[in-house]
């Protein structure tokens, strides 16, 4: 399992931080999501610092387990509960989809990493 983890938190820490950079620069389409998600452009940015942090715990996770396992829950959270605002604003499954898909990688580092 620690090899799937590794994986698993490395990918999910590479996607968290690429995508907060499009929330930093507000890129165009991630503001049309938001407005649709019916969640104010203000919030994009603190969206952003949460990857980031996630992503950071993921890493700085491969040598601290506990650490590691929180981060992979926070994200777990994160993705749970943006994979709800889609399904509930009724978004098309293309824009529902990556939510949900990282939701299921960020639960599959928390369950190898523990």
């Amino acid at each position: 399992m620690e090899v799937m983890n590794v994986v698993l938190s490395i990918l999910l820490a590479l996607v968290c931080v690429a995508t907060a950079v499009g929330d930093f620069k507000l890129l165009p389409r991630i503001v049309e999501s938001m407005e649709r998600l019916r969640m104010p452009t203000r919030f994009i940015p603190a969206l952003g610092i949460a990857k980031v942090a996630g992503a950071l715990g993921l890493l700085f996770g491969l040598s601290n387990e506990a650490l590691g396992a929180y981060a992979a829950l926070c994200l777990t959270v994160y993705f749970l509960l943006a994979t709800a605002l889609h399904i509930r604003a009724r978004d098309t499954l293309a824009n529902t989809l990556p939510a949900a898909v990282l939701f299921l990688v960020a639960l599959g580092a928390l369950v190898t990493g523990l």
